[in-house]
């Protein structure tokens, strides 16, 4: 068989489409599309503050104070939702006793949260998410279940190399 260079060239652009081809399907295998249990686009950023969302949930259902601040910034402030009334807001000092508080007087903790979305702007972030949950504790020596759902804004800003929450839980 006699090939001409033009019958190589043709064959090697082939092999070479080919082998490019599979190459790229590899690649792309590689890198997942969404961000885990979310069908929020994957980016490194979105992964790991999602990861940490989950980190939140387990400490609150295991009722971990202590991995909950460690989580928060010192700079935490919360408002309760309650814009117009200031006295029932808190500064992670604040949060410290909450978290104490509820240690004391919640006994169980079920909590899932679903990440409807994520916004990462540089050193900040805002995590959209719906939760549900319910939780027992003692009244009047009666020990009593409680349900509640809702949805709410997690914000959080890049310190130290990590992710910590500033506002939102």
């Amino acid at each position: 068989m006699n090939l001409t260079p033009f019958a190589v060239w043709r064959v090697a652009s082939r092999t070479s489409s080919v082998l490019l081809a599979c190459v790229a399907l590899s690649l792309a295998a590689c890198n997942p599309a969404y961000v885990s249990n979310t069908k929020i686009p994957f980016s490194p950023a979105k992964q790991e503050i999602a990861e940490l969302i989950e980190r939140y949930r387990v400490a609150l259902e295991r009722r971990d104070a202590e991995s909950l601040r460690e989580m928060t910034s010192d700079g935490y402030y919360e408002n309760a939702s309650t814009t117009d009334d200031p006295s029932d807001d808190y500064d992670a000092r604040g949060l410290s006793e909450v978290l104490t508080k509820l240690k004391r007087q919640v006994k169980a903790v079920k909590y899932s949260i679903k990440i409807n979305q994520i916004e990462v702007l540089e050193s900040t972030a805002a995590v959209d998410v719906e939760y549900t949950g319910q939780y027992s504790f003692t009244y009047d020596e009666r020990d009593r279940w409680a349900t509640y759902a809702d949805k709410n804004r997690i914000t959080l800003r890049r310190e130290d190399g990590a992710w910590k929450i500033v506002s939102g839980l």
